[in-house]
C-alpha cells in the first residue's frame, strides 16, 4: 500500500478527484444561489420595470411612441406591443410573436378581459395611458417572465469558488514543479560531464522518477568501472608498443652493423628492408605518441609555400636520382601550423611517393586558391605491392593534420594518387 501512495500515478488521481470534487462543489453552490436570488429578486426587478414604464410612456406623446417601443426593445430583445388609441381602435403592433389575436375594437369589457386573462400569465404585461391620458389612448408592454427574472449569484459564492480554485491551481502547480524540477536535474545528470562521463544523480523519492535515477545511477556506476578498466588496457597497450619500438631499433642497428661483410648486392637488399622495418617502427612510435597527446604542436602563422619548397629542396635528389619529373607550382599561402611537424607530414608524403609510386616517375606539387595538392601517378593505394604496408604511416599524416586543424583527404586510384591538404574553416 506504501508503495502504491508514493507513486505518481496515485498522486495524480488524487488531483483528479480533487478536481472533480471542486467542479460540483461549485455547480450546487451556483445552482443554490441562482435559485435563491431568482425567488428573492423576481418581484423587485418586475417591480422596477412597470415603474420605469409608468414614467416613459407618462411623458409620452401618440407621436413619440415609436421611439420609447424601440428603445425597449433594443433591451428586451423577445418583448412585443401594441397601441389602442383612445376610441378603442387598434392603431399599431409591434414585434407580436405569442399573442396574435389582438381585437381590432377595444371597449371596457375587453379591456378588462385583457387583464385579467394576462393577469400572472408567462407574458408580463403592463397598460398605461399615453401622457397619462385617457383620450391619447393607451400603450401595452409584454415581456416573457422569464426574461425579466434573471438568475443572479451571490458574490460570496463566487468568492468561495474562486479560493477553491485558486488552492487546486496551487497544489497542481507544486505537484508538477516537483516533478519537472527532478526531471531537469536528471537531464543536467545526463548532459554534465566529468572525466568524459555523466555524474550521478541525487536520488528524491521512491516513484517511478525516482527508480529512473537509480537506474542511471547504476549505468554511472557501470561506465566509470568499464572506462577505468578501458584506460588500463589502453595504456598497457601503448606502453607495450612503446617499449617493442624501443627494443626493436638496437637490434636493427647491430644488423645494419654487421652486414657491412656481405656481397653489395645482398647487403643492398638487407638495407632497404632494414629502412623499410625502421620506418614502420617510427611510423608506430609517432603514432602511439600522437594518440596519447605526447606530441608537442607549437601553432603559429607560417607561409606554407616556403616550408614546401624547403622540403623539396631536400627530397629533390632524391626523386632526381630515381627519374622522377617533378612539377612545382606554389602560390603565396598563410596557414597556422606547427613548422616542425607540417615539414614531417610533408616528409611522409614524399616517402610513400617514392615507396609505392615509383612506376609511374611522377610528381606534382600545386598550392593554390588556400589547398595543397601532392599528386602520382603510380597504381593508386589498393593496388598490390611488395612496400605496401599496414596503412599506419597515413594514420600518421591524419592525426598530425587533425593537430593542426588541417583536412586531410586522398583521391586514389589505377591511374594515381592525390592527396589534398587545406586549412579547414
Amino acid at each position: 500500500m506504501k508503495k502504491i501512495a508514493n507513486s505518481l500515478f496515485f498522486r495524480f488521481i488524487v488531483l483528479i478527484v480533487i478536481a472533480l470534487g471542486f467542479l460540483q462543489t461549485v455547480m450546487l453552490l451556483y445552482l443554490f444561489s441562482a435559485n435563491f436570488e431568482k425567488m428573492k429578486n423576481n418581484q423587485l426587478n418586475l417591480t422596477q420595470i412597470e415603474e420605469k414604464w409608468t414614467n416613459d410612456v407618462k411623458e409620452a406623446t401618440p407621436d413619440s411612441i415609436d421611439k420609447i417601443v424601440e428603445k425597449w426593445h433594443s433591451r428586451f430583445e423577445k418583448s412585443q406591443y401594441f397601441y389602442v388609441d383612445g376610441q378603442g381602435e387598434l392603431q399599431k403592433e409591434w414585434y407580436i410573436q405569442i399573442d396574435e389575436s389582438l381585437p381590432k375594437i377595444w371597449d371596457t369589457m375587453k379591456t378588462t378581459r385583457f387583464i385579467q386573462e394576462h393577469y400572472d400569465a408567462k407574458l408580463y404585461t403592463v397598460i398605461r395611458f399615453v401622457g397619462d391620458k385617457e383620450e391619447n389612448g393607451f400603450l401595452v408592454l409584454q415581456i416573457p417572465r422569464d426574461e425579466v427574472t434573471p438568475t443572479k449569484v451571490d458574490n460570496s459564492f463566487i468568492y468561495i469558488g474562486g479560493i477553491f480554485l485558486i488552492l487546486y491551481l496551487i497544489i497542481s502547480f507544486i505537484f508538477f514543479f516537483k516533478i519537472i524540477k527532478r526531471l531537469v536535474r536528471l537531464e543536467k545528470a545526463m548532459t554534465v560531464r566529468e572525466n568524459g562521463l555523466p555524474v550521478h544523480t541525487k536520488i528524491a523519492k521512491k516513484d517511478e522518477i525516482g527508480k529512473v535515477e537509480v537506474a542511471f545511477n547504476q549505468m554511472i556506476d557501470e561506465l566509470e568501472e568499464a572506462k577505468e578498466k578501458q584506460e588500463e588496457e589502453e595504456q598497457l597497450r601503448k606502453e607495450l608498443i612503446a617499449n617493442l619500438s624501443h627494443d626493436l631499433k638496437t637490434p636493427l642497428t647491430k644488423i645494419r652493423a654487421a652486414s657491412r661483410d656481405i656481397p653489395k648486392e645482398n647487403q643492398h637488399l638487407i638495407d632497404q628492408n632494414i629502412d623499410k622495418m625502421s620506418e614502420l617502427i617510427d611510423n608506430l612510435m609517432s603514432y602511439t605518441l600522437l594518440t596519447a597527446d605526447k606530441v608537442t604542436f607549437e601553432l603559429e602563422e607560417n607561409r606554407i609555400d616556403r616550408l614546401v619548397n624547403q622540403s623539396i629542396a631536400l627530397w629533390y635528389p632524391v626523386f632526381e636520382e630515381s627519374d622522377f619529373e617533378v612539377e612545382v607550382e606554389l602560390e603565396q599561402t598563410t596557414w597556422v601550423v606547427d613548422d616542425n611537424q607540417f615539414s614531417r607530414v610533408l616528409d611522409n608524403v614524399f616517402q610513400n611517393v617514392i615507396r609505392h609510386a615509383d612506376s609511374g616517375k611522377y610528381l606534382g606539387i600545386f598550392l593554390k586558391d588556400n589547398c595543397l595538392v601532392i599528386q602520382d601517378k603510380g597504381p593508386g593505394i589498393e593496388a598490390h605491392s611488395e612496400n605496401k604496408g599496414a596503412g599506419i604511416g597515413l594514420n600518421v599524416i591524419d592525426l598530425m593534420t587533425s593537430k593542426m586543424s588541417l583536412s586531410f583527404k586522398i583521391e586514389s586510384n589505377q591511374l594515381g594518387t592525390k592527396i589534398m591538404l587545406k586549412e579547414k574553416d
